[in-house]
């Protein structure tokens, strides 16, 4: 955990807001509440909400920059919110307009009872004016300005699905609890907030925040968050709650952990040999072609192995290549971070071009127009070197990481390797024949691979992606979430299988309709649970047991695995997994 945050102090630091830009604020308290910005782009636009627009002035600048600005946890991830952005700003539905002017609604409560928006009068003279909403009483100043409607939107929000939360119901709050609330705990310096009729305040503490809803619509007079279980119930216990653990919400994600490795030591492991430990360098020399020599804040530079293409990475994010024979050049804008690394390899007719970051995101790109709106992969710590080659299995890439923890990820299958080698490896090299060189500062170590031993579940993860999962159907849409989830069930981190389960069933299981991408990841949930070292056996035997309750395929598909699977039922197995597989025969017969 890091450090304490004292969000009793957020009043003064709100009051300082102004004088510090107008959304640092705002992004210091997403990452404080447990938001992680993922990089890549975000899934709503200004663009694609309203194609061609382009707002005149009577749409605050505020307002612009908000949508534009690329750490917004809205635009990226806008079901943390459960609101309805308007772009372009619109007249308010079934509410009346003032008299003496005009709202432009910029945000609506997600069954459209409440609005937000700006008055035009007040847009004409400031550009970031207040924020009414509607109310029983008529529209009421809800914030003072734009950017701060935004910041106590994320306040509202963000603590809910990141932190550990307890909602206290109004009949179990008396005054002498409120007098703890108010004793114990600042005010924020944030207007109450009014939505649903709640007018909600609310209080902050060390590493909590409490929602008062003194309104007749807060159905929770309290709404305690806090970012750790053990600092919920110390606040519980200051106000005198009474609870149970049946009480207590628990985060909806968290953050993976940054691994705690000690300095870089090559030592034998199954998956390879450590060869040399005084081995030349391997990295493909850079050939001159014009324009990297000239690139303005160069951070990052490489060549594919067969000295066809240079990449070339900027402090502003871009990335750049030049291919040696002439014949192709460009640049994009990948990262919001400064790049780190660079790699590139061929791939079938054209290359692939590889880009970390200070933030640890990792993004690839061909040179083409296109690119993948959401990002390879992402860590809580710097990328700190970047290798390819092309396998005898096909492409693959390495990525080491400030942490010392090194990823190689067979690129066509996903299938992915964690190396815990150590902290201060400088660089990457990656031979076609599965040879890796690290590079600290004490010298480059050989480590020659076992592709076989490094990604045992390729094959695995190769089937998974050959099925059309976009074409089959799920509870909740087309099955494009299933090949990653089933993926995730092959990982060695327990928390990852067991959500993947949770999600998995809120997607294929169901009693009433036909769930045809059930049937299809039936026989790979199968395969999943003979393997030993499965993370999820007691949830991942009853997730097959439900599906088999579908009107569907999806039953046959159980069915057909059950001689596989009924051995679960012995004695020799866990009384969890023996309840479930007796569920599950006991379905299927019946």
């Amino acid at each position: 955990m890091d450090k304490i945050i004292d969000f009793g102090l957020f009043a003064g630091r709100l009051a300082g807001a102004a004088d510090r830009g107008r959304w640092v604020l705002l992004r210091e308290v997403q990452r404080e509440l447990g938001y992680e910005e993922p990089g890549g782009e975000p899934l709503i636009t200004r663009q694609g909400e309203a194609p061609g627009f382009e707002p005149g002035d009577d749409v605050p600048a505020a307002l612009v920059e908000w949508w534009d600005w690329h750490a917004n946890s809205f635009t990226y991830r806008p079901r943390l919110y459960w609101t309805h952005p308007h772009w372009p700003p619109v007249a308010p539905e079934a509410f009346e307009q003032p008299s003496d002017d005009e709202i432009r609604v910029i945000m609506s409560e997600y069954q459209y009872v409440h609005q937000w928006g700006y008055f035009v009068s007040e847009a004409e003279q400031w550009p970031d004016p207040p924020v009414w909403v509607n109310t029983s009483d008529g529209w009421v100043e809800q914030s003072d300005s734009i950017s701060e409607f935004f910041l106590q939107l994320a306040v509202e929000r963000l603590p809910a699905h990141f932190w550990w939360t307890m909602r206290v119901e109004r009949e179990h709050v008396d005054d002498a609890m409120v007098d703890r609330l108010r004793a114990n705990y600042q005010e924020m310096g944030l207007p109450p907030w009014q939505e649903m009729a709640t007018d909600a305040l609310s209080y902050g503490g060390p590493d909590v925040i409490i929602r008062h809803g003194r309104g007749p619509g807060a159905d929770y007079a309290l709404v305690v968050h806090a970012r750790t279980r053990d600092g919920l119930l110390q606040a519980l216990g200051t106000l005198g709650v009474e609870w149970t653990d049946k009480d207590l919400q628990s985060p909806g994600e968290t953050p993976t952990p940054v691994e705690d490795l000690p300095a870089f030591a090559p030592a034998a492991d199954p998956r390879w040999e450590v060869g040399s430990t005084s081995a030349a360098l391997a990295i493909p020399t850079i050939p001159q072609v014009s324009g990297p020599e000239t690139l303005a804040n160069r951070t990052a530079s490489a060549a594919d192995r067969d000295a066809t293409v240079v990449v070339a990475g900027d402090a502003a994010g871009d990335v750049h290549f030049w291919t040696v024979d002439g014949s192709r050049s460009g640049s994009r804008h990948l990262h919001h971070a400064p790049v780190t690394a660079v790699t590139a390899h061929r791939s079938g007719t054209g290359v692939l071009l590889w880009s970390g970051d200070a933030d640890g995101v990792l993004r690839y790109w061909t040179g083409g127009d296109l690119v993948a709106r959401v990002p390879f992969a992402r860590r809580r710590t710097p990328v700190t070197a970047l290798a390819s080659a092309v396998l005898e299995t096909g492409p693959a890439v390495a990525v080491a990481w400030r942490e010392g923890l090194v990823t190689i990820w067979d690129v066509h299958t996903e299938a992915r390797a964690d190396l815990r080698l150590g902290t201060g490896i400088e660089t990457l090299a990656l031979r076609a024949d599965a040879t890796l060189h690290v590079t600290t500062e004490h010298g480059t170590t050989e480590l020659r691979l076992d592709v076989n031993a490094l990604w045992p579940d390729r094959d695995f993860f190769r089937r998974v992606h050959e099925v059309e999962w976009d074409d089959l159907r799920t509870n909740h849409g087309p099955g494009y979430e299933v090949p990653d989830l089933l993926t995730t069930l092959a990982t060695d981190d327990e928390d990852a299988a067991q959500k993947a389960v949770k999600r998995l069933y809120e997607l294929l299981v169901s009693k009433h309709a036909e769930n045809t991408a059930a049937a299809a990841a039936v026989p790979f949930l199968a395969e999943r649970m003979l393997v030993p070292t499965n993370r999820a056996h007691n949830t991942l035997l009853l997730l097959i047991a439900d599906i088999a309750n579908g009107p569907g395929a999806e039953r046959d598909a159980v069915i057909a695995a059950l001689p596989s699977l009924r051995h679960f039922a012995d004695e020799e197995h866990p009384g969890n997994i023996r309840w479930a597989a007796n569920e599950l025969i006991t379905i299927c017969e019946s």
